[in-house]
């Protein structure tokens, strides 16, 4: 919404923005974990300084319609035109028929695990929450499925120091990678019996846009990007203790009881 009334204002547009929630900032805001500072901070000032352009009006805590009617916003404001520009909030559904019947028993999706992820040490936080297994399963690809993964052994690592009496921190483990935050304490992952979490992915490893490939790139070049591609992926599993399972996508529901 920021970045399409700052495009529209730069040409002369009067624009309203409206938000739902008390801040501008969207999934920038809580889908990004909690170590993500700095980059989290660029974002904010990006979008700050393009909603305090002349010509753009910030509303906070306007949903459409809950507050406000949309047919009426449409046809009755007097606007010239309305975009929609409501971000990525809702996850993509794991492509299996009766998968969300298990959201919250088993499935989580990555909005709401990360929302709890930056939230849950808070002493009044009261969203839900998730326990943390060694072993998970995590069905995706991208950027976004690697900090699921980073999450998920750093709060595992974490749980398994908690047990021998030992404290760490979840920003501290993730800047030093998992491995040489163990070492720090004199331990290792086979004595910690961690196994470690499973990403699952529909293409090859040199397929996961962990960086961008020209559209322009000929053959030679685009291998490099791929071989690029591939060690940004195997440096991030080295550091964080999980493992990747290409060429592979979900066909069916394993069900325990009531939980997937």
């Amino acid at each position: 919404g920021a970045e399409a009334a700052g495009i529209l204002a730069d040409r002369g547009v009067e624009c309203v923005v409206f938000e739902q929630n008390a801040r501008p900032y969207g999934k920038i805001e809580d889908g990004l974990p909690r170590w993500h500072v700095k980059l989290r901070q660029k974002e904010y000032e990006t979008i700050n300084e393009r909603l305090a352009r002349p010509g753009i009006h910030f509303v906070p805590c306007t949903k459409i319609g809950r507050d406000v009617d949309f047919p009426a916003l449409v046809r009755e404001w007097g606007f010239t035109g309305v975009l929609l520009a409501h971000g990525a909030w809702r996850d993509r559904p794991l492509p299996i028929a009766g998968a969300d019947a298990y959201a919250g028993r088993g499935l989580v999706y990555q909005n709401a695990f990360i929302y709890w992820f930056n939230h849950f040490p808070e002493k009044d936080y009261a969203g839900p929450r998730y326990e943390v297994v060694d072993g998970a399963i995590v069905v995706g690809g991208g950027l976004a499925s690697i900090d699921v993964m980073k999450a998920l052994q750093i709060e595992a690592v974490r749980q398994a120091l908690a047990a021998r009496g030992i404290v760490e921190d979840a920003i501290h483990l993730e800047h030093e990678g998992l491995a040489a935050g163990l070492a720090a304490h004199g331990l290792t992952w086979e004595q910690l019996g961690l196994r470690g979490a499973t990403l699952y992915y529909r293409r090859r490893l040199e397929d996961m846009p962990l960086t961008d490939i020209p559209d322009d790139a000929d053959a030679a070049r685009r291998a490099k990007f791929e071989l690029t591609r591939r060690r940004i992926l195997e440096k991030a599993m080295q550091k964080y203790g999980f493992h990747v399972r290409p060429l592979m996508a979900p066909a069916g529901l394993l069900v325990e009881g009531d939980r997937l």
